[in-house]
């Protein structure tokens, strides 16, 4: 078996050459660059990251029949000429989600120490998938009002549309979507932000869920890691009370646990006995002991990643350095590890 990885997926390059099972296979590991059509064409798997659009372009008379990504979204990929064209794809949905959960904590505290945020404010979390559960926990241990809302789900623990609209505080962690039931595009626009009893909203999902030009007009502080028309940003950036370059996700952890969960994706396709894959997994652990850090307060998040840090130095690069290079902006954001161990 012929496999094509981007080496700048974390660790691949030293986690890979660990594994039992691959003993028939060999990897060639190639720059984000050079993965195109020539290079991957005689390959059976490619792993990439969100840098490369995965479509007919790439795949044209290739032999792939397996695509795994290293991120939690799909937005580069056109899933449904995979799926026409029989090709299985996985992508490491949930990857990031302590990461996640560690920017919106860390922005709570900003606000905090800015006197926005006070200790009878609500917490209004919609979308209740990987991170807004995780974010629920959190809150709960930190016991912080919340609530959450997700239109698709039904639980005890969920809260209307119109509960949310009355916190002060509301986080965004749903797909971006069009014309389907419950769509999300536009989501946060003028009607929303004038009925929502909120004065500050976060937005690490997708830019199209809310309107920049509405936001930036209204009372709200807007803390957002997405922008509409993602690579190409506006100056309005400057006026967003936090403003990041799509990385809420990016930390030490977040990243590794991309490549894990999609080198265990591609055993999985492969059909490796279950022996095996436990032995990876001893393997895996004995190489990241484990180091989780952990929180009692929500000071702790900020402490661990200063959010204004962070903005400021994206909002002064993209003034005067990497305007109109993202992918620089992005490759620019802070080293940070997740906090994910509440501490008793």
């Amino acid at each position: 078996m012929k496999i094509v990885a981007d080496i700048s997926i974390k660790d691949i390059d030293t986690i890979f050459p660990l594994l039992r099972g691959f003993d028939d296979a060999s990897i060639n590991f190639l720059e984000t660059a050079d993965i195109v059509n020539s290079n991957i064409v005689d390959a059976d798997a490619l792993l990439v990251r969100s840098h490369t659009n995965v479509n007919k372009q790439l795949l044209l008379s290739s032999n792939i029949k397996w695509i795994g990504s290293a991120t939690a979204g799909i937005d580069h990929i056109d899933t449904n000429y995979l799926d026409t064209n029989n090709i299985i794809w996985f992508n490491a949905k949930g990857c990031n989600s302590f990461s996640v959960c560690n920017y919106v904590l860390s922005s709570l505290y900003q606000l905090k120490k800015d006197k926005i945020f006070k200790e009878s404010d609500t917490v209004g979390i919609i979308g209740y998938g990987n991170i807004g559960k995780r974010l629920k926990n959190i809150l709960d241990n930190l016991n912080i009002n919340n609530i959450a809302y997700d239109p698709f789900l039904k639980s005890k623990v969920l809260s209307s549309i119109s509960e949310i609209m009355q916190a002060e505080i509301i986080t965004i962690h749903t797909p971006l979507t069009y014309m389907t039931k419950f769509a999300t595009n536009n989501l946060v626009d003028t009607e929303f932000l004038e009925k929502s009893n909120s004065h500050s909203i976060i937005n690490t999902s997708r830019g199209g869920i809310v309107s920049e030009v509405d936001i930036l007009k209204s009372k709200q502080n807007y803390i957002a890691d997405v922008w509409e028309n993602e690579p190409h940003l506006k100056n309005s950036i400057m006026d967003c009370y936090i403003a990041t370059p799509h990385i809420a996700g990016h930390s030490f952890e977040g990243k590794v646990k991309g490549t894990i969960d999609t080198l265990f994706g591609l055993m999985n396709f492969l059909n490796f006995d279950k022996n095996i894959v436990n032995k990876n997994l001893k393997l895996i652990d004995n190489l990241y002991q484990s180091s989780a850090k952990s929180y009692k307060y929500l000071k702790d998040f900020n402490d661990n990643y200063d959010i204004e840090i962070e903005s400021n130095r994206f909002k002064d690069l993209f003034k005067n350095i990497h305007k109109n290079n993202f992918n620089k902006l992005r490759s620019s954001h802070l080293n940070r590890h997740d906090l994910s161990i509440y501490k008793i």
